[in-house]
């Protein structure tokens, strides 16, 4: 009896063993979403604990910190944007700078603003990708008549309009939503305070009251999203898979 009395007061002396580095909840969205943000990519277990060690670090911060990955960023943020890789002019115009992923899209989504014609090239492609099919004139007018959306987003949204109607799938309509499933995107999820900073560091804001567009869903943070809606309000931030 005394043996085993003696054996549990040791047990309760002995501290438990634990992860020489525990990275917080919020550190980790934090530096998924600023990977996500600089790189267009969600990071390794190896890079969310080699950068959550320093856990005053802002998204800002990281996304000023983690190195520059030049071309790799620049053919992704294309095949993002465009659904397509870039040309050589293009490649070398993108790369000077060094730009951030996000950077590259808000300059991609701009540019199909203005390139309608190049626009219905990107939504025909998401449809091929997504549904296997041509894009019906109807969906054109609905995408067309709406701010563009990276060829990413388009599959999100096409993906998740299929999901909601089928089996008898009819012309698309409705507000666009992505769900943060998605298996054509890489999403970070987000609690709400992390979101708002992501929002700021990225420079990426809903469309019209920022108060009204969370209550109503409209939670995806990625380049020209400010309208689109969160399948279930959840905040995360996207890049394509």
């Amino acid at each position: 009896m005394k043996i085993l009395s003696s054996l549990v007061l040791l047990a309760a002396l002995i501290p438990p063993v634990v992860p020489a580095f525990a990275v917080s909840e919020g550190q980790t969205e934090r530096v998924g979403a600023a990977f996500v943000l600089a790189l267009g990519r969600a990071p390794a277990a190896g890079e969310i604990e080699l950068w959550g060690k320093q856990e005053k670090m802002s998204v800002a911060d990281l996304v000023a910190r983690l190195p520059a990955q030049g071309e790799s960023v620049v053919e992704k943020a294309c095949a993002d944007a465009f659904g397509r890789g870039p040309t050589e002019e293009e490649r070398k115009a993108w790369a000077a700078g060094r730009p951030t992923y996000t950077a590259l899209m808000k300059q991609h989504v701009q540019w199909l603003a203005g390139h309608p014609e190049e626009y219905a090239k990107v939504i025909g492609r998401a449809y091929q990708l997504v549904l296997g099919r041509e894009v019906f004139d109807v969906e054109l007018t609905y995408w067309q008549a709406q701010p563009p959306l990276s060829f990413a987003l388009l599959n999100g949204c096409i993906e998740n309009w299929a999901r909601r109607n089928a089996p008898g799938l009819t012309v698309t309509s409705g507000r666009a939503t992505i769900s943060v499933n998605s298996e054509w995107l890489t999403a970070i999820r987000l609690s709400p305070a992390v979101a708002a900073e992501v929002r700021i560091a990225a420079k990426l804001f809903p469309a019209g009251d920022a108060n009204l567009a969370a209550a109503t869903g409209q939670n995806v943070i990625a380049a020209g999203a400010g309208g689109v809606d969160s399948a279930g309000g959840i905040h995360f931030v996207a890049a394509g898979k």
